[in-house]
């Protein structure tokens, strides 16, 4: 990677791959100027002439116009589109698939993109709920997978009446129960007919720590 470039060039394109990584979209003009600490924008741009004459970036004009073309950078992670957010508490927020963005994750830690999909979390009612050792708390990304496999004590993904909620999962002999895992003790559980007042739409498989929540 970064092969015939100089070190400040290499600076450029490392800042810009961080940015995208921490905050889901490539940074403007002069948010990257901040990070490199460059005097004036013009400075800026003639890293990003060079990154772009030689292949590593394209700049299509708009404001976070900036593009990754490096193929080391796009193969090691996965692009995962954020379509919204569920609550960790009431079905209050409407499960319209809305993308908002997407989150970078390193292929080490999915093993495949098919069927997968991030929600932002709000709420509190699974904050005591811990996935590879990151809860699921308010502002937190939790990634979803359709079509696999869950069992009791799963959390997962559920639609009741059109609207997303993040619960743990349990089957009763004549009913299915999701209950909350919170320091919250506001929040109760919710009590389906197996089949009938709504749907497991998918298994939390990962949850990663928003660093701006």
């Amino acid at each position: 990677m970064a092969k015939n470039l100089t070190l400040k060039q290499k600076k450029v394109l490392e800042t810009i791959q961080e940015y995208i990584y921490e905050y889901d979209m490539p940074p403007t003009l002069p948010e990257l100027q901040q990070e490199l600490n460059i005097k004036t924008k013009r400075g800026v741009v003639k890293h990003l002439e060079a990154l772009e004459r030689k292949g590593y970036i394209y700049r299509n004009g708009k404001p976070r116009g900036i593009m990754l073309t490096d193929p080391n950078y796009v193969q090691n992670t996965y692009g995962i589109p954020i379509l919204g957010y569920a609550n960790a508490g009431t079905p209050l927020v409407f499960a319209e698939e809305d993308i908002l963005g997407t989150i970078h994750v390193d292929k080490d830690m999915i093993k495949t993109e098919k069927d997968t999909f991030a929600l932002i979390v709000k709420g509190d009612s699974m904050n005591t709920k811990i996935v590879d050792r990151v809860p699921i708390s308010n502002g937190n990304y939790v990634i979803v997978r359709k079509g696999v496999e869950f069992r009791n004590g799963d959390p997962v993904l559920a639609i009741i009446n059109n609207a997303a909620t993040i619960k743990t999962f349990k089957r009763s002999e004549n009913s299915i129960i999701l209950y909350p895992e919170s320091t919250n003790p506001v929040h109760t559980p919710i009590y389906l007919r197996d089949n009938n007042d709504g749907f497991i739409s998918g298994k939390v498989i990962a949850v990663l720590e928003n660093p701006n929540a």
